[in-house]
């Protein structure tokens, strides 16, 4: 899991480029990953994350606009969910509270200096989500546009600070260029080679895991030329596709489905008992009524450059692959311009939210990871000796689950394991119980088939033990094992 490679990066430093966003692992070094400590700071910088969007909304729109905004943060699920994850997306609402915060100051008040603090906060934002780095230049130039090139200069001198530091520090290492991170090749190849669908996908060669991307990826360049290239001559060679591919992940950064990468939103929402269950406010009412709310004062130009972060940042999310945790910085300023729906609004403005809301509604048949969520569950409660228990999640996830394959693949082998381990502890009747549901879902099996007819054999069961060690044969003609038990329950 991605949590794990975190922690362990940011206790051990590598001596080579960083290949996940850097800025999580200072901030874990920081509080001696100490996880309990990460997860209570996260919480308090979410906290102040919704005192900065009060006073953002308040600025733009008003009181009343303010007080709505900061209730939909207050109740919005997916950003307290991230707070308490070891997961770079947990400081994301922060950095972007605290980027546009700061903007809106500069903007309003045409202090360059605060122009600086923005172009600070946005460059530590950028390593902690490098993707929206396509967003600095455009709001370079609309700061240029609005308060001329001391403003915009102040910007771009203190976004590089922290960005410079970090190319540096990959430089000196390891002898090699790598401005931010190193995978950023690998993720734009994910969502742009003939077989992307929009989401994240296994990439052959390559272990579905940060650990296995930063071992594994290096050596597929080498053997197959660089992911950038890969990518943009499928690009160049399908225009029409790519165009169509495009569209839909930009659909799909829009769409309400939770796209999950590591952990499933929707499980811990709809499979766990939690507070999550009270928090209802979602990308499926944020992004009709911040849209619609952000149109609504298009006419500011001040407003206008501030809220070019929506559209430059959906198309950053869409350039690459779409998951919730990478569009999550949306909702913040969505949390924002949502306000303006509940002031002086017209008739017109709620049938075009109603209009973006089917929009944002749409069943695209996308994965939330829900299912895959209760497999691990299953796995977890089959090791903790809970058989039984996890024969009726199987039983419930069956019907939701694109893959059932995987859901029973990954459930026999870890009973069969667990039926290995039973027998060491030498609870026979529990573990034949666990060969046995390991064979109800794998029955090809043949040496799961064989370990149940040794310990039917053991517990003077011949019949059954012959009967298994026969089925075995027939999977497997050559199991000399189960050749070897047939001979000896047989009498020969």
């Amino acid at each position: 899991m991605d949590t794990a490679v975190y922690a362990a990066l940011a206790r051990y430093p590598t001596q080579q480029p960083f290949f996940v966003s850097p800025l999580y692992l200072y901030f874990l070094r920081a509080l001696d990953v100490n996880l309990f400590a990460v997860k209570l700071a996260q919480i308090f910088l979410g906290a102040i994350a919704v005192l900065i969007i009060f006073d953002a909304a308040r600025l733009w729109l008003g009181d009343l606009a303010a007080t709505m905004a900061s209730i939909l943060a207050i109740l919005t699920g997916v950003i307290s969910f991230y707070e308490v994850t070891i997961l770079q997306a947990a400081l994301d609402p922060f950095l972007v509270a605290v980027t546009l915060g700061l903007l809106t100051h500069a903007l309003l008040q045409k202090d360059p200096v605060l122009f600086f603090a923005t172009g600070l906060t946005a460059g530590l934002f950028i390593l902690n989500r490098p993707n929206a780095i396509l967003w600095i230049p455009v709001l370079a130039l609309g700061v240029l546009w609005l308060r001329g090139w001391r403003s915009a200069a102040l910007l771009l001198i203190a976004f590089a600070m922290p960005i410079v530091a970090v190319t540096l520090r990959n430089y000196v290492v390891s002898r090699q260029f790598v401005m931010i991170a190193s995978h950023g090749g690998l993720n734009f190849y994910i969502g742009n080679n003939p077989e992307a669908d929009g989401t994240y996908h296994h990439v052959a060669g390559i272990r579905p895991t940060i650990q296995g991307q930063a071992e594994d990826a290096p050596r597929v360049e080498a053997s197959e030329g660089s992911f950038y290239r890969r990518a943009w001559e499928w690009i160049r060679s399908n225009p029409s596709s790519a165009a169509k591919l495009f569209a839909r992940k930009l659909a799909y950064t829009f769409n309400q489905t939770d796209l999950a990468l590591n952990y499933s939103y929707s499980y811990f929402v709809k499979d766990v008992f939690s507070p999550l269950k009270l928090l209802v406010v979602g990308p499926w009412l944020l992004f009709p009524l911040g849209l619609v709310g952000a149109a609504r004062n298009l006419k500011n130009r001040n407003f206008t450059v501030w809220a070019l972060f929506i559209p430059v940042y959906a198309l950053s999310v869409a350039i690459f692959f779409v998951s919730s945790r990478y569009r999550l910085p949306l909702l913040i300023p969505m949390c924002i311009t949502s306000g303006a729906m509940f002031v002086r609004p017209r008739v017109w403005h709620w049938i075009a939210a109603a209009a973006v809301a089917v929009f944002v509604c749409w069943n695209f048949g996308l994965d939330d990871g829900r299912s895959h969520e209760r497999t691990n569950m299953i796995v977890y409660l089959i090791e903790q000796r809970e058989l039984e228990e996890a024969a009726r999640l199987i039983a419930d996830t069956e019907p939701i689950t694109r893959d059932p394959a995987t859901l029973h693949e990954r459930s026999a082998t870890a009973y069969k394991q667990a039926g290995v381990d039973l027998v060491q502890a030498n609870h026979q009747e529990l573990a034949l119980s666990a060969f046995t549901l390991a064979h109800r879902y794998d029955p090809a099996d043949a040496s799961n088939l064989l370990n149940m007819a040794v310990l039917q054999a053991q517990r003077g069961d011949t019949i059954a033990a012959r009967e298994n060690a026969r089925a075995a044969l027939l999977l497997r003609p050559d199991y000399p094992q189960a050749k070897g038990l047939l001979r000896v329950l047989e009498g020969r």
